[in-house]
């Protein structure tokens, strides 16, 4: 019987949960999916609990779900594995580099896993070597939405689990009593904020408070609180809800990868920061807004004109129109409120088209087994996802 193929995963958190969300889903999926010996690397176990509650920060080295998570150090120590993952170019400590150049690129598979970009650049970059000392190359892996890029990442039941979720009555009225959190009003839509910091936002929740339809806020943590609790006049403690008018405001706590699954399954809208929380509500198919990572230099609109060419490429006008501007406005080029109910008003084709969107991203191959089959590994076969569940508005 041969050892099983070793995996080092390696991320720095360096922007609150989107870095350490991707590398946790990866690392799990390489050792439950295609059975690796993983072992992940993090710089900091306060925030990978927060998104992780089994991991113990103070333990020098533990064990969470197949997979062997140990603190950023440890690298000094050990030999590298088979495959060797930088996630989003962390930079490696010099006697684990100097190891990895030792054994050479016929033991050791080095790859720099980057942050996903819809914009067209990165099929060019996808999969090129960068040669290092020592005569190793390493390889640059890009996530993306097209055959020429890396895709995404999506566990082999994903769609299943969503479609079973959806089948069964009581899993929302289940997914937020779990949380301590009321059900909505009957015909509430239910939003999910996840946000960066955005000024100007109490325009948009008074016009939700005074609206004809009740809407139910559901609260991450974060920058997005304060604003909320700014508008509210009063300090929304996690788990606590308020009223005012026909918006329910409440404030979740953080929550397990799976769980939030739950809560963008449950949702109406997604209001989604970042790019674990990005790609989940993809596949999720509800309509969402993306809110970018804002840069100086206004860079992050041209991500954000990139992935809209793909995604509304086949939309009706009216869909096009609505999504790209809520967009904008929440990103901050445009008026929030106008936006927010013209939005509001094509929901129904929004989230038939979100599924849409969703089944084309299916038929394309996974991160993780493109990854395997980059550094010549092939993955084991796995069975087709199944198909979503039936389009309906709760």
């Amino acid at each position: 019987m041969t050892d099983p193929l070793s995996c080092d995963v390696f991320c720095h958190v360096v922007d609150n949960f989107g870095d350490i969300g991707v590398a946790w889903r990866l690392a799990r999926q390489l050792a439950h999916e295609h059975g690796c010996a993983v072992r992940l690397f993090v710089d900091d176990l306060n925030t990978f609990a927060a998104i992780c509650p089994q991991i113990q920060p103070r333990m020098g080295q533990q064990t969470v779900d197949s997979v062997n998570i140990l603190p950023w150090s440890r690298q000094q120590q050990l030999d590298p594995g088979d495959i060797v993952v930088e996630m989003f170019g962390c930079h490696l400590m010099p006697g684990y580099v100097e190891r990895i150049q030792r054994l050479g690129a016929r033991r050791v598979r080095w790859v720099n896993l980057e942050h996903l970009s819809a914009e067209a650049w990165v099929e060019g970059t996808h999969l090129r070597p960068s040669p290092q000392p020592g005569g190793i190359d390493k390889l640059f892996f890009f996530p993306g939405f097209t055959p020429g890029t890396g895709g995404l990442l999506r566990e082999s039941d994903l769609l299943a689990r969503r479609a079973a979720w959806e089948r069964l009555p009581s899993a929302r009225r289940i997914a937020l009593r779990s949380l301590g959190l009321p059900p909505p009003p009957e015909h509430a839509l239910t939003v999910l904020l996840f946000s960066y910091a955005r000024a100007s936002i109490a325009a948009w929740l008074q016009a939700m408070a005074g609206a004809s339809r009740p809407t139910t806020l559901w609260i991450f943590p974060g920058p997005m609180r304060g604003e909320v609790d700014e508008w509210l006049n009063m300090q929304l403690s996690t788990g606590q809800s308020t009223v005012r008018g026909s918006l329910t405001l409440c404030a979740l706590p953080f929550v397990p990868q799976q769980r939030f699954d739950e809560l963008l399954w449950a949702a109406d809208v997604c209001i989604v920061r970042g790019e674990d929380s990005f790609v989940r509500a993809q596949w999720a198919a509800r309509p969402m807004v993306w809110h970018a990572y804002p840069q100086h230099d206004q860079a992050h609109f041209a991500k954000i004109e990139a992935f809209l060419q793909r995604y509304l490429h086949d939309a009706e006008p009216g869909v096009h129109g609505a999504v790209t501007a809520l967009w904008e406005a929440w990103n901050g080029d445009g008026e929030l409120v106008p936006a927010w109910l013209q939005f509001s008003a094509w929901l129904p084709q929004i989230r038939r088209h979100a599924q849409a969107w969703c089944e084309h991203l299916a038929a394309t191959p996974d991160l993780a087994s493109q990854l395997l089959r980059a550094v010549g590994v092939e993955p084991p076969t796995r069975e087709p996802a199944a198909a979503t569940a039936p389009d309906r508005l709760k």
